[in-house]
């Protein structure tokens, strides 16, 4: 059995290894071409390693969709509190979307990039990954610009007229955009600068609009 690794707060643990090397593998192989093998194999570990910390293969991905949701999508759409809508009404809309995308985008990590990777190689073969596409990358930014929007308009930020839910489909298919290209620059090691200009300019187009 292999030795742990180090880091610099002591010995790794077995399951976050596992874990971690898991991830890079579905990420790069793709979820059916890696075996269980393949993981343990890498790491110096027999199979039976993995199994005491994880039931099977499939479990290590929901675990890798949970852990993307805990640390990604329910800290960066987590809506404020009512009364702070009206406490904002010295910024306008577009910059409130433009600095949440920038702290949202800037929680993105290596970890975060290859669990995109998996949900987009993943999502067309697996239901866990379809699910979590549906929930985490989908529905979860519908449902906070439409909470967004709704407490803004219960506050009296934007036009009474304007339909919540529609708009904010649309600003979530702008991070979408933004998101696909950023993570797959990423992948290429390019820069992406230009297009986080590209969203703030749209998203400076939209909001005019409420």
């Amino acid at each position: 059995m292999g030795r742990p690794k180090k880091s610099e707060t002591g010995a790794i643990p077995t399951a976050e290894r596992i874990f971690q090397q898991a991830l890079l593998l579905f990420a790069t192989k793709g979820f059916e071409a890696v075996s269980v093998r393949d993981i343990t194999g890498s790491l110096g570990l027999n199979e039976a390693t993995l199994y005491v910390h994880y039931k099977n293969k499939s479990a290590l991905l929901d675990a890798i969709f949970e852990r993307f949701e805990q640390r990604l999508v329910a800290p960066g759409f987590q809506l404020p509190p009512p009364d702070a809508f009206g406490g904002q009404a010295g910024v306008d809309l577009a910059s409130l979307l433009i600095e949440g995308a920038k702290h949202f985008f800037a929680r993105a990590d290596r970890e975060t990039r290859l669990t995109w990777r998996i949900l987009m190689i993943s999502q067309y073969s697996h239901e866990q990954a379809r699910r979590s596409v549906e929930s985490h990358v989908l529905a979860a930014p519908v449902r906070f610009f439409s909470g967004l929007l709704e407490g803004l308009q219960n506050a009296g930020r934007i036009r009474k007229e304007i339909d919540c839910q529609r708009a904010a489909r649309i600003i979530a298919a702008l991070f979408f955009d933004y998101s696909f290209r950023a993570n797959l620059k990423a992948a290429w090691g390019e820069p992406g600068d230009a297009d986080f200009d590209v969203l703030a300019e749209d998203l400076r187009y939209v909001t005019k609009r409420l």
